[in-house]
């Protein structure tokens, strides 16, 4: 690793950490923002309020941002287009409709137990990214950023209109729930689900660092990963089977929040440059800082209402997608 990835990566780490207690730290009491440095203390009194809602909010916050970052930095890198994220090529689309669609048989989830809900939000979005890539291939099968566009575009249509559909079968109580979830947020997570979602992320941390020297190759495209020995279409399914993954892991525990795997990429690549080697560390530091620091920012900028942390995402995201959007447009004249 060199120099500046490794600085990052402690600077970037440090800064995690110190976000992490914070956002436990502070809460909010009659409206007021409240900073209570002795949350640990509170912990080893085993106090129920700290230790099954205040407390797993933050390590959600972590794994989902880590998991969004990785995903849309292998999705990026993959299919060479700037503007795949999760959330725009209908992966996470695809997880919420299984997760919707499990919500709609309360039953088999209390039979079957919590861990459906993960395997489930990752097939969904495995089928989600599949379609998109078929869907996306151009004449001789090239992929080409307006084809991912439109095909995402096309794919998310669809979700959302499963899940509307879905949506109007429930209880009003389970769409209140349902909603509120689909907009973002690490308020429902368990410490089962966290568990299961740590073993993900890892699992497929691991799986894309073992790959990365030919995700590099890949980066020069199908020619290039070829002259060293890549099968281009091999590591492209087990690209978007990681990614899916990750995505399916990260919808099962905060719901589809966008622009994540969009704009952290991107920063990582600015900071350390476009060695998978390097990006792979960085990328989900600097994910799990950003939802968490989000997370916090939707809990407390209203309190003691609090905002859909969907909506902070997609109001960091958005200047970002139209600048990239706009550089895209440029350079196709």
């Amino acid at each position: 690793m060199r120099r500046s990835a490794l600085l990052w990566s402690c600077v970037l780490g440090a800064a995690t950490l110190a976000a992490a207690w914070a956002s436990v730290a502070l809460t909010s009491h009659q409206g007021r923002i409240v900073f209570d440095p002795a949350w640990p203390a509170a912990l080893g009194q085993g106090d129920p309020l700290l230790i099954f809602l205040r407390l797993p909010r933050m390590p959600a916050g972590l794994l989902v941002g880590a998991s969004l970052a990785l995903s849309g930095l292998v999705l990026q890198g993959v299919t060479r287009n700037p503007l795949a994220d999760p959330y725009l090529l209908g992966v996470s689309g695809g997880a919420g409709v299984g997760v919707v669609l499990l919500h709609a048989l309360p039953s088999l989830v209390q039979s079957a137990g919590w861990w459906l809900i993960p395997i489930v939000a990752f097939l969904g979005a495995q089928g989600a990214s599949l379609l998109v890539l078929l869907l996306a291939r151009g004449s001789g099968g090239r992929l080409t950023v307006l084809g991912l566009i439109l095909a995402g575009v096309v794919i998310n249509s669809f979700c959302a209109a499963a899940m509307t559909f879905a949506l109007a079968r429930f209880d009003p109580f389970r769409v209140r729930v349902t909603t509120l979830w689909l907009a973002g947020g690490v308020s429902f997570a368990s410490w089962h689900q966290l568990a299961l979602a740590t073993a993900l992320l890892l699992g497929g941390w691991l799986f894309l660092r073992a790959r990365a020297h030919q995700l590099n190759a890949f980066a020069l495209g199908r020619a290039g990963a070829a002259s060293v020995g890549v099968d281009a279409d091999r590591l492209l399914l087990a690209a978007a089977v990681a990614a899916s993954l990750l995505t399916g892991a990260a919808v099962s525990l905060g719901g589809l929040l966008g622009y994540v795997g969009l704009i952290v990429p991107h920063g990582v690549r600015l900071l350390v440059g476009q060695d998978f080697r390097r990006t792979l560390v960085v990328a989900p530091l600097a994910g799990a800082l950003l939802l968490v620091i989000a997370d916090a920012a939707a809990r407390l900028l209203f309190a003691p209402e609090e905002l859909p942390v969907g909506v902070i995402t997609a109001l960091l995201g958005c200047p970002v997608l139209l600048v990239l959007l706009r550089a895209q447009l440029r350079g196709r004249r």
